[in-house]
């Protein structure tokens, strides 16, 4: 006879009540992992993602006090001096009102630190990308390239007959509907180099004889998005007609969200004959890129394009990346601030709630440092236990956003990478919010006559 699952339910919390485990705190497990499950298990769309990192960060939040009972046995066996001491014991004493403040400080120190590993993997990501894609010395486009512009057909025949020009890329690019998407669709000529540069995700031994064949490579947010492997047929439509293709390769890029697609020039040129080039990537002769630049300047005056250098345009290009995500500092900042405002609030209300404490510990013999020593040795174990619990807590919520949030959102995918430099900074931000904060109630209760206090009594 198997009893029922409520009976073992019940009988697995009675256990753990036994254990002094509490219920919130198993019930705050139960949500963590719950969250990863719907983030990185459950089939869904973004939206699911983001309730799995909501339940994530809720259910961290509410083991926060378990972990302080934890951290405070671990702490109370160990030697410290008289004020560190009683400092450990009124964490464990006044759990009720400094559980709220620890986990309102973690949840902020956690977001920053997940919200910063995301940015810096994904930084370090796209550098890479781009110093593996940008392989010519030089590129050339149309002034108005932003708006599509071509390039005027003599310049491409000029250019190639330049003696410090070893070898060019040329690409023609599109924009067509595909699958309710506007994919860009990019018909070119790809040398040695320019063909390196490309991030393969599959085996690459006869990616290329196929491309050369009239297979296409397809980018990896568009293959995410419409199921597409090695292999696997697409249908292009065409002016003409639709075109067929066989998928060679998904390559690795983080330039469109929507989706490229290559394919080689020749075939490009068969279904779409009157699109001209768009950009050229030259190769210089033996290294001189100088001299390569210089001649190419002298079509500038005849022609109206643009010269860019492949070290100006990945530059420019994580310039651009840096402003994008500086909204996001200013973000863990406001977190931040509300997080120090918990704090200073908690330890407020303890002030006002230990007044007649603090006056018999005056009595006994403690000096106004002592006081105001300890309740700063408090706010600093408390931003202490809070930057160490939200190191583990917010490395999870950067799996989640790069694992799942972007993934489901954009398609890409990117290396986990931690900096240790980042997890430093949060432990110092956590020890300095805490300091700041226990400045003022320290302050206070140091400067309080004890005597009114005791007469009270």
């Amino acid at each position: 006879h198997t009893p029922p699952l409520t009976t073992l339910s019940r009988a697995a919390l009675e256990q753990a009540a036994r254990r002094g485990v509490p219920l919130w705190a198993l019930f705050g497990l139960v949500l963590l992992l719950t969250g990863l499950l719907l983030a990185l298990v459950l089939p869904g769309g973004v939206i699911m993602s983001f309730v799995g990192l909501f339940s994530l960060v809720l259910g961290a939040a509410m083991m926060t006090p378990m972990v302080i009972r934890v951290l405070h046995r671990l702490l109370a066996r160990a030697a410290l001096p008289g004020i560190w001491r009683m400092g450990v014991r009124d964490l464990n004493r006044h759990l009720s009102r400094l559980g709220v403040a620890v986990a309102a400080l973690r949840v902020a120190l956690s977001a920053s630190v997940g919200v910063g590993v995301m940015v810096d993997s994904m930084r370090g990501a796209v550098n890479t990308w781009l110093g593996d894609l940008l392989r010519a010395d030089l590129y050339v486009a149309a002034e108005g390239f932003d708006e599509g512009a071509t390039l005027a057909p003599g310049i491409v025949g000029e250019v190639t007959r330049l003696p410090t020009v070893s070898a060019l890329s040329r690409y023609r690019d599109r924009s067509i509907p595909l699958a309710g998407r506007r994919v860009l669709v990019v018909g070119a000529h790809l040398t040695a180099p320019s063909r390196q540069g490309f991030m393969l995700l599959s085996d690459t031994a006869s990616v290329w004889q196929a491309f050369d064949a009239g297979a296409v490579l397809v980018s990896e947010p568009l293959a995410y998005h419409l199921g597409l492997s090695p292999g696997a047929s697409l249908e292009l439509p065409t002016p003409q007609a639709p075109l067929a293709v066989e998928v060679a390769a998904i390559f690795r890029d983080y330039a469109s969200e929507h989706g490229r697609i290559f394919i080689d020039e020749a075939v490009y040129r068969k279904f779409w004959p009157d699109q001209q080039v768009n950009t050229l990537a030259l190769f210089a002769r033996d290294g001189d890129v100088d001299a390569m630049h210089r001649e190419v300047s002298e079509l500038a005056a005849q022609y109206a394009i643009v010269i860019t250098p492949a070290g100006a345009v990945l530059q420019e290009s994580m310039a651009v990346f840096d402003r994008t995500f500086r909204i996001t500092e200013v973000l863990r900042a406001v977190s931040l601030i509300v997080a120090f405002i918990g704090v200073l609030s908690a330890l407020m209300a303890l002030q006002l709630e230990r007044g007649k404490e603090y006056a018999v510990l005056r009595a006994l013999g403690l000096t106004r440092g002592q006081v105001a020593g300890l309740i700063s040795g408090e706010s600093l174990l408390m931003g202490l236990l809070a930057a160490c619990v939200a190191i583990p807590t917010g490395v999870l919520m950067a799996w989640v956003l790069i694992e799942s949030v972007q993934r489901r959102a954009f398609g890409w995918t990117m290396p986990f990478s931690v900096d240790g430099i980042l997890l430093l900074q949060t432990l110092l931000v956590g020890l300095l919010a805490a300091g700041v904060a226990a400045i003022y109630p320290a302050w206070r209760s140091a400067q309080r006559d004890p005597a009114p206090q005791l007469r009270e009594d």
